[in-house]
């Protein structure tokens, strides 16, 4: 408890001062009078709440009510900037989070506060990312999600854990529709639970009567008796009603009918159609180089030790599910491959985490560390602003990412790059990669 209080204190402050630099030094984006893009509906949605006229915009935007609707109740007579502040609370709380939910999964105090520092830092997350591009929703969902993780990567299923799902997902729905993944990992969890019991008991079936008899010593006889017991354990652990589990999934289901027969989407969005479209469209280059620029270094690191990777996410299936469907949804589910994938960032940085926690500190796995820690804080941008939207600048100096301040916006993106500068971002992380796998067979310990 006395680590977690350092934890929260470390997120708040270098929240804090993160957010206070990045608002002096950064311009906003020019582009739609600093709304972006998707910014455009959400302010055009909170201006509509501040009025009580219907709510009616392009979707699948429309659909999130929520925290449009709270911008207008709290600074209905500054909208841009009311966007702005909420989203910096909800940020400040999400490295809280984050901290909390490492704690749990690392020993090591020095990784769970370098971690944190690269969750604050990234140059695409609201702390910095804000004061550019304010008009946002992702910073509640992704408060949303962090809290369901902390109630789901635990021990068991309780009435409890139901109940704060249930509450998650019921105001989750009215913010962003990818809150419905917790509602899908409880499912999922219960599925673990009801299969290993499952599979322990046939594998124990064959532990006859008598050989229980036959069984002479006590330690013997503890042992069967105690695998027998672990069969019906794992069932033991959902301590609630089978039908209950559902109750999540349920509330997504009739809070989303509610909201899509309130609101008046002024096209004809399909999420079946644009998922196909994505499926058929999207690069698998820029797919995967997207995920390689949306976390830097922080990925390569269970890439590299790609077996203990898979021996930890078989241990913690919740998170290889979440982890998949974050998979999954961010090839289909738009064209901002990088931001979707770093929705995934709670399971990918406890899998970076736990390596880190584990690698002996001796000399040369020092210096292996401290390459990784250079390549990081170049993938982030650590002394750069983002670059303004639009702008005459037309030229990009790529090295693992664009490097300095003058270049044109959408390069820093993969999946919406122009193709020279993403094919040197790709191949420059390919050399990268390979020196630190080659660096890692031949030299770490």
């Amino acid at each position: 408890m006395k680590d977690n209080a350092k934890y929260i204190l470390f997120a708040i402050i270098l929240s804090i001062i993160t957010i206070a630099i990045s608002h002096f030094v950064q311009p906003e984006i020019s582009y739609n009078n600093g709304l972006g893009w998707d910014g455009v509906n959400y302010h055009q949605m909170a201006e509509q709440s501040a009025k009580g006229e219907q709510i009616s915009t392009k979707a699948p935007f429309v659909s999130r009510v929520g925290l449009p609707y709270l911008v207008a109740k709290i600074f209905p007579d500054n909208i841009k900037s009311g966007f702005l502040y909420l989203n910096w609370l909800f940020s400040i709380l999400n490295s809280i989070l984050l901290a909390l939910l490492l704690a749990r999964f690392i020993n090591r105090n020095w990784v769970i506060y370098l971690l944190v520092f690269f969750y604050i830092t990234q140059w695409h997350g609201y702390h910095r990312f804000g004061s550019f591009y304010p008009v946002q929703v992702d910073p509640l969902a992704i408060s949303l999600i962090l809290a369901s993780l902390l109630v789901l990567l635990k021990r068991g299923i309780t009435l409890l854990d139901i109940i704060l799902l249930s509450a998650i997902t019921l105001f989750g729905t009215f913010v962003r529709e990818i809150v419905v993944i917790p509602s899908l990992l409880i499912l999922a969890k219960a599925y673990f639970y009801y299969k290993k019991s499952k599979f322990i008991t046939e594998s124990s079936a064959s532990n006859s009567l008598a050989e229980l008899v036959e069984a002479k010593d006590s330690a013997k006889l503890t042992s069967m008796v105690a695998e027998r017991g672990r069969s019906t354990g794992s069932v033991n652990l959902i301590q609630v009603n089978k039908h209950l589990l559902v109750l999540p999934l349920i509330f997504f289901l009739i809070v989303y009918a509610i909201i899509a027969l309130a609101v008046e989407p002024t096209n004809s969005h399909k999420f079946y159609n644009a998922a196909a479209d994505m499926l058929y469209t999207k690069s698998l280059f820029r797919f995967f180089h997207s995920w390689v620029v949306a976390y830097g270094a922080v990925i390569i690191v269970p890439v590299l030790f790609y077996r203990q990777t898979i021996d930890y996410l078989k241990q913690h299936k919740i998170m290889a599910t979440y982890l998949a469907i974050i998979f999954v949804f961010s090839y289909i589910g738009g064209a901002d491959t990088e931001r979707i994938a770093y929705w995934g960032f709670p399971v990918v940085f406890i899998l970076a985490g736990r390596i880190l926690d584990e690698i002996e500190l001796t000399k040369a796995n020092k210096n292996f560390l401290y390459a990784l820690l250079l390549i990081q804080v170049v993938s982030q941008r650590l002394f750069s602003i983002i670059p303004d939207y639009p702008s005459n600048c037309d030229s990009t100096t790529v090295l693992l990412t664009p490097i300095g301040n003058c270049f044109p916006y959408l390069n820093l993106f993969p999946a919406h790059s122009e193709l020279i500068p993403a094919v040197i971002g790709f191949a420059e992380w390919g050399v990268v990669i390979v020196v630190l796998w080659w660096w890692k067979r031949r030299v770490l310990k």
